[in-house]
């Protein structure tokens, strides 16, 4: 099986506990399970979460989509660096 590519965590914030401890047990694991699909590209139905998961899936958010950004930045910046290198030499 070919591994995805893409980033393979995203930061999760003291600060976000008590957002998370306002929830019901349910709640919490709903919105982290749809963290989860969300980071993984799936589709997330945000109007058919309660608004428990959905507060929960709101605090985490944020942080899944800086992680892709960075993902991606680290990999154009590869691509540059590795042009450059591999370019020079066939000069």
């Amino acid at each position: 099986m070919k591994k995805k590519k893409g980033p393979t965590w995203w930061k999760m914030l003291k600060f976000q506990r008590p957002v998370i401890e306002s929830v019901s047990d349910a709640d919490a694991g709903k919105g982290l399970k749809e963290a989860f699909r969300y980071f993984d590209g799936e589709e997330v139905y945000e109007y058919l979460l309660s608004q428990g998961a959905l507060t929960v899936f709101s605090v985490m958010r944020p942080y899944i989509d800086e992680s892709k950004q960075e993902y991606e930045e680290a990999v154009s910046n590869g691509q540059t660096g590795a042009s450059a290198r591999w370019n020079k030499k066939n000069e």
